[in-house]
């Protein structure tokens, strides 16, 4: 294809969706202005070829039924299906249907979630700081990660105040100290600690994992009458369960 060349494409397209094959028109492809397809339709871009001289979309076969139905006819995916079409809606760039699928419950909270996460910088690596150290070795059948959550940063109240310190924990009944294996804060979302550490929960419940929280008490270090207060808590992962 030539610079400034537009491709004709015929009334009727035989498509390839990732293995699959579909027969539509090109009046469907590009019934809704704005997306991948009606792009790819155009003519102003070249469209890859399978071997046999379909136009081939990489993309999930068994989900572009419903992505056509979308555009043949306006339908909208029942609610047990709408994740999975939805991140095919998004990949497509089929804004309509995604805002039509928005208005379903699992969408809408996932969205919610997504959402909440974003306020908390570096959520995602207390993610994987808890998951990694939950891999560690261990001989029992349940196994603590520490997790220090904070709202808010120490301020320097005074001069011999080091907000720099290494956070502890004295574990009560026991005559010792614990560190923490994952950090997460501050953050300026109106959220409490407990808060964070539902959503830290649930996000390793979907993942899967057998998991108890508790906790554990504030850091011990203060300088005369200013203390940290930073809340740790332990994730218990259950092996066995």
């Amino acid at each position: 294809m030539q610079e400034g060349e537009v491709i004709k494409f015929p009334p009727i397209i035989e498509l390839n969706v990732g293995g699959r094959f579909f027969t539509t028109t090109h009046l469907t492809l590009t019934k809704c202005p704005d997306n991948m397809l009606a792009a790819m339709f155009s003519g102003k871009y070249s469209v890859v070829l399978d071997k046999d001289g379909r136009y081939f979309i990489d993309a999930d076969g068994d989900c572009f039924v419903h992505i056509l139905n979308y555009l043949r006819y306006g339908d909208i995916p029942k609610a047990a299906i709408s994740e999975y079409v939805y991140r095919e809606a998004a990949y497509f760039g089929l804004h309509g249907l995604m805002q039509e699928l928005e208005k379903h419950p699992q969408i809408l909270a996932k969205i919610q979630r997504h959402n909440l996460r974003s306020q908390y910088p570096g959520y995602s690596d207390c993610m994987d700081s808890i998951i990694k150290s939950a891999g560690c070795p261990a001989t029992k059948e349940t196994l603590d990660v520490n997790v220090l959550l904070f709202k808010n940063e120490n301020e320097p109240g005074h001069d011999e105040f080091n907000i720099n310190h290494m956070c502890l924990c004295k574990l009560r009944n026991l005559d010792k100290t614990v560190a923490y294996d994952a950090k997460l804060g501050p953050w300026k979302h109106d959220s409490s600690e407990k808060d964070v550490l539902n959503c830290i929960v649930y996000d390793l419940e979907s993942l899967g994992f057998t998991i108890t929280s508790r906790y554990l008490g504030t850091c011990i270090y203060q300088h005369e009458t200013i203390e940290c207060k930073k809340a740790f808590y332990a994730i218990t992962f259950h092996w066995w369960k």
